[in-house]
């Protein structure tokens, strides 16, 4: 082990990572050109949502979920998760984006050509930007039957960058949250 890691706290490790994961994410955004990404999924899930559940040992929560990737480089771009919550006893939404957008635009959603929904960006910390909503029955119903989900940001210059996420299986995997 090279002695400048030894003088590092184990806390201090994992903070730098996210750090550098994230810078990683916004210089990659910020060399894509408007339109320029779309939606990877690895090739045994076939663009699938798919779910991710945890528990502690009494209750399970468990949480749809899709990814977009940078299409050169494999690096996640941004992530969403679609779940039941008990509390509230309805949907959310939650995605994470990378670091270096513009915050005062906020975010874009829309199904296909449908109505877009504009929501903030609630905070940013080092892994990212998190946007978080609670998707009106209309929405989830046309994310249930359409094709792709439009995630509209813009970058920290104000260009708006569109980033498609397919819908296959997204009805099926957030069935399975509740």
């Amino acid at each position: 082990m090279h002695p400048s890691l030894l003088k590092r706290s184990p806390k201090a490790m994992p903070a730098k990572a996210g750090i550098i994961a994230s810078t990683a994410l916004a210089a990659a955004l910020a060399l894509m050109q408007p339109g320029e990404l779309r939606a990877q999924a690895a090739p045994e899930t076939a663009a699938a949502w798919r779910v991710e559940c945890t528990g502690d040992g009494h209750t399970l929560e468990c949480r749809a979920i899709q990814q977009i990737f940078q299409r050169d480089t494999r690096q996640l771009v941004a992530s969403v998760a679609v779940r039941y919550a008990p509390d509230t006893k309805g949907p959310q939404m939650s995605l994470l984006l990378p670091l270096g957008l513009n915050l005062t635009e906020g975010v874009s959603l829309k199904v296909d050509a449908g109505p877009p929904e504009h929501q903030p960006i609630q905070t940013c910390n080092n892994t990212g930007c998190l946007v978080t909503m609670v998707p009106n029955d209309k929405f989830l119903a046309a994310m249930r039957t359409g094709t792709d989900l439009k995630v509209t940001i813009q970058d920290a210059s104000k260009k708006p960058i569109e980033m498609s996420l397919p819908l296959l299986g997204f009805g099926v995997a957030y069935d399975k949250t509740k």
